[in-house]
């Protein structure tokens, strides 16, 4: 188990740790998070009903369990991301109870269960926190568990568009922040997503530094060193206005960018580099984190042609 005091520094160790074959765990948002939110996982034990039902269903509500998880002092899409890691883990017919700070996660988790096929029992709002709960899959009144209608019926071709892809162009933190987060969201609503990241973009990419020559040299003095560097669209103010920025989400435990960047890899959204302006402005695979793919126009139409969600950042 691995832990900081924010989280940044223990999913960096963490990450390094897995390459070399250890299993870690990294408490999300670090002990100060946890502090305050008291995060923790509880099992409770559900209360069989005084109707008679059959045997082997009273059996099997009797074995489930309630998932409870204490959210408090995430900010989006740090609760939603909760919820899908939680999900995937539970049986079919579960339930989870999630308490959140964020006042927008009633909005969020409705759209989450309608697009996952999963089913929101209730939302209240208690004081000041957000008490929702879930159940796995969808479920009738009486508890039984309704067919699975997302699977393809034999002898019938349906042809689906459930993916989501970006072109990232800009080289702006708050611009690139804002494709990290709706490409983490749609990954945890279970879309394919592909982000396609083109001339100043490519910036948020790079991890490492490399020695260059000529013009290639030129454009590595001019452009961000990574995500760390990058400048905010607007009231840059020289760099001040970035790190007033960074300084603001450290304080409301929002990620950084690089850990939303290596998070929405985990989830399994798909960076791919453009090639053609990697070459134009001296970019090598050698300064890229090591999940981003290489590709050009056609890789990023031909996953545009499986989505239905197009975003140009």
């Amino acid at each position: 188990y691995v832990y900081c005091q924010v989280g940044q520094r223990g999913y960096n160790a963490a990450r390094v740790l897995m390459s070399h074959g250890f299993g870690v765990r990294n408490l999300d948002g670090g002990y100060k998070t946890y502090k305050q939110a008291k995060y923790e996982l509880k099992n409770i034990a559900l209360v069989a009903s005084t109707k008679e039902v059959p045997t082997s269903v009273a059996t099997a509500v009797s074995n489930l369990a309630i998932v409870e998880v204490d959210a408090r002092g995430l900010q989006c899409p740090g609760p939603i991301l909760k919820v899908k890691q939680e999900i995937d883990r539970m049986e079919n017919g579960q339930q989870l109870s999630i308490q959140v700070s964020d006042f927008g996660f009633s909005a969020d988790i409705a759209a989450w269960c309608k697009n996952t096929g999963n089913t929101l029992v209730s939302t209240d709002i208690q004081g000041s926190q957000v008490v929702a709960l879930i159940t796995k899959g969808q479920a009738t009144a009486t508890g039984q568990q309704l067919p699975d209608l997302s699977k393809a019926q034999e002898g019938v071709l349906h042809e689906t568009k459930d993916g989501a892809t970006m072109v990232v162009f800009s080289g702006d933190m708050d611009k690139v922040l804002a494709s990290m987060i709706i490409a983490s969201g749609a990954a945890a609503m279970g879309k394919n997503v592909t982000i396609f990241f083109t001339f100043w973009g490519l910036s948020a990419l790079k991890k490492r530094a490399i020695k260059k020559r000529g013009m290639a040299k030129m454009f590595d003095m001019m452009l961000p060193k990574g995500a760390q560097s990058m400048p905010i669209s607007s009231m840059n103010m020289g760099g001040m206005g970035a790190k007033m920025m960074k300084h603001i989400m450290k304080e409301k435990n929002v990620d950084s960018l690089e850990t939303m960047i290596g998070k929405a890899s985990d989830l399994g959204v798909k960076f791919v580099a453009c090639t053609m302006s990697m070459d134009i402005m001296g970019i090598e695979k050698a300064e890229l984190y090591d999940f981003v793919e290489y590709g050009g126009v056609a890789t990023y139409l031909g996953d545009s042609e499986a989505s239905n969600l197009n975003l140009f950042i």
